[in-house]
């Protein structure tokens, strides 16, 4: 639904501007549609400090405009999860970017799956 912006008139208290009951009915139509989809549209749930996405298997993605970047202020990134990738050829699915880790290897992905290329590379985890 697109904005309904209430009609005020041409000048103060000429008579001409949306009345009362109807401008009343803009403002709830506008602010229904706001709550109906959330803070960031319906695909995206926010809770505290936790983004979610809303659709099965959505992806979030953060694509800055121009020359923005990406930018984590904090001193360290987090992934909770480890990922041993199933071979150096990797499976669909498997982009460029990638970094999966287990107890031995940090891994990187070099390359858009094709089936054919290595395109996961790896190094030793060594402790000190």
């Amino acid at each position: 639904m697109p904005k309904k912006t209430i009609f005020r008139g041409t000048v103060a208290n000429d008579g001409t501007g949306d009345n009362l009951r109807f401008g009343a009915e803009k403002i709830n139509d506008n602010f229904t549609e706001l709550y109906g989809k959330g803070a960031a549209g319906n695909n995206f749930d926010f809770n505290d400090n936790t983004l979610t996405s809303t659709n099965t298997n959505g992806d979030i993605i953060l694509d800055p405009n121009g020359t923005g970047s990406v930018v984590v202020s904090a001193n360290h990134v987090n992934v909770s999860t480890a990922k041993t990738p199933a071979s150096a050829i990797g499976v669909s699915g498997d982009v460029t970017g990638d970094i999966a880790w287990d107890s031995s290897y940090i891994y990187v992905c070099t390359a858009n799956y094709d089936g054919s290329t290595s395109i996961w590379k790896r190094v030793a985890i060594s402790t000190w």
